[in-house]
């Protein structure tokens, strides 16, 4: 069987045994008679195994009908669950048994004894189904173990070193016969007068059949061409990404289509005979195989733009590496056609393994160079960005790996393990081409993602766009396809199907936590319920906050509290329906919720206090978004009030977080608290003699006069005091919205400046007097500076004399 027949093949098994056989024993009874045939089952494997004489197949066939049982029991574990819990609630209904000494009514006891009589018979199934089950799952491990073992034994044959020429006797005569029994059937065939007619019968279909399959193999990538020439003038990214995959399909589907149709053609004449039919199918698989290598070396390695490569090679090595797969495929290809050959035939073991040998060792010197052009291209790039970092590393490992299992394939075939040699090699070069082929998938998923996000965003930078293959979405992509590829890698490694099918069972009962058990089925059926109610806890944030909620009368502080609460209580409700849907009993996480309250209540304190310090503010709201508020002098709007902190934009246009904490247990300034009325506060002073009526009166005019100061109650204009240099006034004035203060404050200044200018009324500042107090010791330090008279000097600016210092709390007066 060809790898890509037994990948195939293995998959519809896995297929198969994961869904068809629990729905087969599904039908059946849990019953005495059942049973029986499960006993019968276990004496007739205890047999086979006990002798060792059944095959492979024998012993496939056994696993699947045991499974079968296994999975049957499995589901019969759960019986009559329903009805158990029912027993149970009566049973603490009656409350606990009486201790040692004491007595209970007689009732009481009689009902007590009775429900325990019908727990232990709703029991029975399950126990015996649970009993079954285990004796079910070591019968499966039994004959996986054999399997192992003889797998193994296989592998490691050695046969007569494959290097002496005598060695290949027997096998090279038994190729040559069927080299010689294909034209030897043919001319029997030919010779028969009915067999002859028919075939004549069957030349139009078939010479039909072959033009069209011939066309298809050798003329595809004309067309394929052509079309590509015409896809790269449409200027929208999308269509064009999506035709271009499409041709690129194209290429590969259209020579698969016509080498199936050549075959058909061939098998119309009717001119093979049983091992002619063998050696055609040989031909088909190495033909598909040889499409398949092609095709892909010709995307992994592209002739015309070396720069488009999906994989991390220097394009001054693209050349040797093309040839190199190429001389890989071949050898694939060959190997594939070997194997439906010796599959079919029932060649000899030592043909079978000698007629591989030479094709591993080419393939082992082909991977070895590749491996190799992997590892000198990573060592002579000078990338250094730290997201390529990771990447060569990888890449520099796994070139190793291909290098080590290379030699080591060398060296087992040469030492007449050529089994051994065949299972290390073509593994290793199919998990090279698979990455290969992952690399590509991955490389088309990006560039789709660019081509949508550059449609979407057409305004951005191009810059921006730039890297946008490397962005999440494709690497998340890229990873999902590995671990999408692990079961194909596992079976070419030489796992079997029943390993994948018996490590999903395991992976379907899942694992336990505490006294539950958590399933897949379990846990996939929590993140669906949970995403549908985030979905519609969105979809009525959406509702609120755009349609309804601008309709009512509630500022945006109350909306957005509205809107929050709804999205704390949306989320706790699907958390909760998600956990009762999928099954999952809570009970039994009480311990490790408790721990983990302890945890919380030492370890994350801080968090859970700004938590719940965000719920305050959003039902009492002494803060909401849109007000202007000061804390911890810090002078701001609010943004935003999320479940940590509060966002806080100041003046400055800068972003202030301030966790919620400290808005409900300090000190906060709300100006805008309620309504957005506000007082301001401007300070006056003239200089002394001033007529202070006067003042008053102006100041009185000016404030009435500004349309942001109401009328009701009027602006107040006070005397407060003498100052130091000045008659010190206030205007006191109610606002309509503080948000204007500082713009009013403005708006106030520049008019009593102009009006005190227009009324020559003086608005004085500070003055101060320079006494100096050494002025002998200054002329002595600076010999140009003539002497100071004896009696007190005239009073000079501070800014005069050097040296000088201002009159503070010295000896000197001012005047």
């Amino acid at each position: 069987m060809t790898l890509i027949s037994t990948l195939r093949a293995s998959w519809l098994a896995l297929l198969f045994s994961c869904l068809l056989i629990p729905i087969g024993g599904a039908a059946l009874a849990l019953d005495d008679a059942y049973m029986d045939q499960w006993e019968s089952m276990v004496q007739r494997v205890d047999r086979i195994l006990e002798a060792d004489v059944a095959n492979e197949q024998t012993l496939e066939r056994l696993r699947v009908e045991v499974v079968a049982f296994r999975d049957k029991f499995q589901e019969e574990e759960s019986a009559n669950q329903t009805q158990l819990e029912r027993v149970r609630r009566q049973l603490d209904t009656l409350g606990p048994e009486p201790a040692e000494g004491e007595t209970e009514a007689e009732e009481v006891q009689a009902r007590r004894a009775s429900l325990e009589e019908e727990l232990s018979r709703l029991r029975a199934p399950s126990l015996r189904a649970t009993e079954a089950f285990a004796e079910a799952d070591e019968i499966v491990s039994d004959i996986d173990a054999e399997l192992r073992a003889r797998q193994t034994r296989l592998i490691l044959e050695r046969f007569p070193l494959p290097v002496n020429p005598l060695n290949w006797e027997e096998p090279l005569a038994e190729l040559k016969q069927i080299a010689l029994d294909v034209p030897t059937e043919i001319y029997s065939r030919l010779s028969n007068d009915e067999t002859r007619s028919k075939i004549i019968g069957n030349l139009p279909s078939a010479g039909l059949s072959l033009i069209a399959g011939a066309l298809m193999l050798f003329r595809s990538r004309y067309w394929s061409n052509r079309l590509a020439k015409s896809i790269h003038g449409i200027r929208k990214p999308v269509p064009r990404k999506l035709l271009n995959l499409l041709n690129v399909v194209a290429q590969l589907a259209l020579p698969w289509i016509g080498l199936s149709l050549l075959v058909a053609a061939l098998q119309l004449t009717g001119i093979f005979g049983p091992t002619g039919s063998t050696v055609l199918l040989a031909v088909v698989a190495f033909g598909f195989a040889m499409i398949l290598g092609t095709w892909l070396v010709a995307r992994l390695f592209p002739w015309d733009e070396p720069e488009n490569s999906p994989l991390l090679l220097s394009p001054k090595m693209l050349p040797k590496a093309r040839r190199t797969a190429f001389m890989m495929v071949v050898t694939l290809s060959l190997y594939q056609g070997i194997q439906v050959l010796e599959q079919r035939l029932s060649v000899d073991d030592r043909a079978s393994a000698y007629s591989g040998f030479i094709l591993s060792i080419i393939t082992a010197v082909g991977l070895f160079r590749m491996a190799r052009f992997f590892r000198r291209s990573v060592s002579a790039s000078q990338v250094e960005e730290d997201d390529r970092a990771f990447v060569n590393t990888v890449v520099s490992v796994v070139a190793l790996i291909g290098m080590i299992a290379s030699l080591v394939a060398v060296l087992a075939g040469l030492a007449g393990y050529v089994v051994l040699a065949r299972q290390v090699i073509y593994p290793a070069a199919g998990t090279f081409f698979l990455f290969g082929f992952l690399a590509l998938t991955q490389r088309g998923f990006a560039d789709m993602y660019a081509a949508i996000v550059h449609q979407t965003h057409r305004d951005e930078p191009l810059e921006s766009q730039a890297r946008v293959e490397d962005s999440l979405v494709p690497t998340l992509i890229g990873a999902l396809l590995v671990v999408l590829s692990l079961p194909a890698i596992a079976l070419m490694w030489g796992a079997r199907v029943t390993d994948l099918t018996e490590l999903w069972a395991q992976v379907r009962g899942g694992f336990m936590i505490g006294d539950v058990r958590i399933s897949p089925t379990e846990f996939f059926t929590f993140l669906l319920v949970f995403a549908f109610g985030y979905m519609i806890t969105r979809l009525i944030q959406g509702g609120l906050r755009n349609s309804i909620l601008p309709k009512t009368k509630l500022d945006i502080g109350a909306r957005t509290a509205i809107v929050s609460g709804v999205s704390y209580l949306g989320i706790f409700l699907a958390a909760i329906a998600a956990i009762t849907t999928a099954g999952i009993d809570m009970s039994s996480f009480a311990i490790f919720a408790s721990a983990l309250a302890v945890g919380i209540g030492f370890g994350l304190q801080t968090i859970v206090s700004n938590f719940v310090s965000g719920i305050i503010l959003l039902i009492e709201r002494p803060v909401a978004e849109g007000d202007w508020i000061e804390v911890g002098g810090v002078m701001g709007h609010v943004r935003s009030i999320s479940v940590r902190a509060t966002r806080i934009e100041t003046f400055d246009k800068t972003s202030v977080i301030v966790p919620n904490a400290d808005l409900v247990s300090g000190v906060v300034t709300n100006w805008t608290k309620g309504n957005s009325i506000g007082r301001v506060i401007v300070p006056v002073g003239v200089a002394y003699g001033t007529d202070t009526r006067r003042v008053e009166g102006i100041l009185s005019e000016i404030a009435n006069a500004h349309p942001m100061i109401v009328i009701s109650p009027p602006p107040s204009i006070l005397f407060i005091g003498f100052g130091a240099d000045s008659l010190d006034f206030e205007i006191r004035a109610i606002l309509r919205d503080v948000n204007f203060l500082l713009a009013v404050k403005s708006d106030l200044n520049h008019e009593i400046a102009a009006r005190f200018t227009e009324e020559n009324i003086e608005i004085p500042f500070a003055q101060r007097d320079v006494w100096l107090r050494n002025p002998e010791t200054l002329a002595a330090a600076a010999p140009n500076v003539p002497k100071a008279p004896a009696s007190p000097p005239k009073p000079m600016q501070a800014d005069e004399v050097p040296g000088g210092e201002a009159d503070g709390d010295g000896d000197g007066e001012s005047t």
